[in-house]
């Protein structure tokens, strides 16, 4: 134990003495978040102004199929816009028009027009394949973010339509070579399809999924907060990389392979350098911490489930940082499959945007990563919950941590046999 201290001490010293890690560390995360955060607004919790959207549907449906009526696609479009879910972030009218529509996105009262051709639920359905529909966004050229959110709403619901046109087609291929059973058969498909998950729901547009279980107060949590554990968990896996990354240097230098002639054991050495990363580590989870408490004033939540997050992150990140090292051979390799490797997991995990919560199939990649279950604790520990809470998450972390570490050592062993 005492030699372990000893070479964590050694490396722990020389991270000291590397401002430039350090500032990237510690200053990164913070004026990332800041800057963020003042851009959103930086208050008790994530807001922008409604986009004003008009809505023209000129969609000839609703359908009718051996007299029953099938629902009108267009509206289906707009019921999505006009939801509840969209609500605060929608300010969403009606228009009879596409003209006058055009005219009022023109005129600066609307930000996007969103216009339904006549032929819409004919398309859907399958009434005649030969029908195409497009959907037209009509939009102020200034409104960027706005239009793009839009955009992506009109996006995914028109995928649930795609959909409805596959199991058209399927439907239209199995009912034989009666031209009336086609037709039947395609828009029945089709409207079952849309009928069961409904619009909005297959949208995957929807309130933030319940955190807490049933009974406990879930508490608002600020956009800076959000983003600055997103940015926290981001730059503690390069944090850790930075420091084992002291393990190839050493061995370029000469200096790990005259340390393996000691008696000194070998996983002594490597248990050294894994605690050294570790104290690293937690380290700037809790300076930052500690910054985001006084300088931004974020509850981060109970103790018992601060304490436990801050451990499992700095576990799993050293772990991975370890097993990065171990698959390279210069630090030039660490930094250029490390960093790649990190921003990947940033980007599937979810740490660009913080601990906000994600539904469908984003939801289900954050799964597949540390990070993504890191921020899903967090998300959970600031908004009131405890330990209990998060132990799904904390296991789950714990277990990749686990795996990391155990090929490293793997690794190391054949490396340095």
């Amino acid at each position: 134990m005492i030699q372990i201290a000893a070479i964590a001490w050694k490396d722990l010293r020389g991270t000291a003495r590397n401002l430039p890690a350090l500032a990237m560390m510690l200053l990164a995360p913070l004026a990332l978040a800041a800057l963020l955060g003042f851009a959103f607004g930086g208050g008790e919790s994530f807001s922008i102004s409604p986009i004003k959207v008009v809505v023209v549907n000129e969609d000839e449906g609703p359908l009718t199929v051996a007299g029953a009526a099938l629902p009108n696609a267009g509206n289906s479009v707009a019921g999505v816009l006009e939801g509840s879910a969209l609500q605060d972030l929608l300010d969403v009218s009606r228009s009879e028009s596409p003209a006058r529509a055009r005219s009022l996105v023109d005129e600066g009262t609307r930000a996007v027009a969103v216009i339904i051709p006549p032929a819409f639920s004919r398309s859907v359905y399958g009434a005649a394949s030969n029908d195409q529909a497009t959907v037209e966004l009509y939009q102020d050229p200034t409104e960027g973010i706005g239009a793009s959110i839009v955009e992506s709403v009109v996006d995914q619901t028109l995928l649930t339509f795609n959909g409805a046109s596959a199991a058209a087609a399927a439907a239209t291929a199995l009912a034989g070579a009666d031209g009336t059973a086609h037709e039947q058969a395609a828009q029945a498909a089709a409207a079952r399809y849309v009928e069961d998950g409904g619009a909005e729901a297959l949208l995957g547009v929807a309130q933030r999924p319940p955190q807490l279980p049933a009974g406990k107060e879930t508490r608002d949590v600020g956009v800076t907060a959000v983003i600055l554990a997103g940015m926290m968990v981001f730059f503690l896996f390069f944090g850790a990389s930075n420091v084992a990354r002291t393990i190839l240097d050493e061995d370029q230098a000469g200096t790990l392979s005259r340390l393996f002639t000691t008696p000194t054991p070998r996983r002594t050495i490597l248990g050294g350098k894994f605690v050294s990363v570790f104290v690293t580590v937690a380290a700037q989870a809790v300076i930052l911490l500690v910054a985001g408490r006084l300088i931004f004033g974020i509850r981060w939540g109970s103790p018992g489930a601060v304490a436990a997050l801050t451990v499992a992150a700095a576990v799993v990140a050293s772990s991975l940082a370890l097993l990065i090292i171990s698959l390279v051979r210069t630090p030039g390799q660490a930094g250029a499959i490390g960093s790649g490797v990190y921003l990947i997991l940033a980007l599937v995990g979810g740490n660009f945007v913080g601990t906000v919560a994600t539904t469908g199939i984003y939801a289900t990649l954050q799964r597949l990563t540390p990070n993504g279950w890191l921020l899903r604790a967090w998300d959970t520990t600031m908004r009131g919950g405890s330990v209990g809470d998060i132990a799904l998450s904390l296991l789950v972390t714990f277990a990749f941590a686990l795996v990391f570490f155990i090929v490293a050592i793997w690794r190391f062993r054949k490396r340095f046999a």
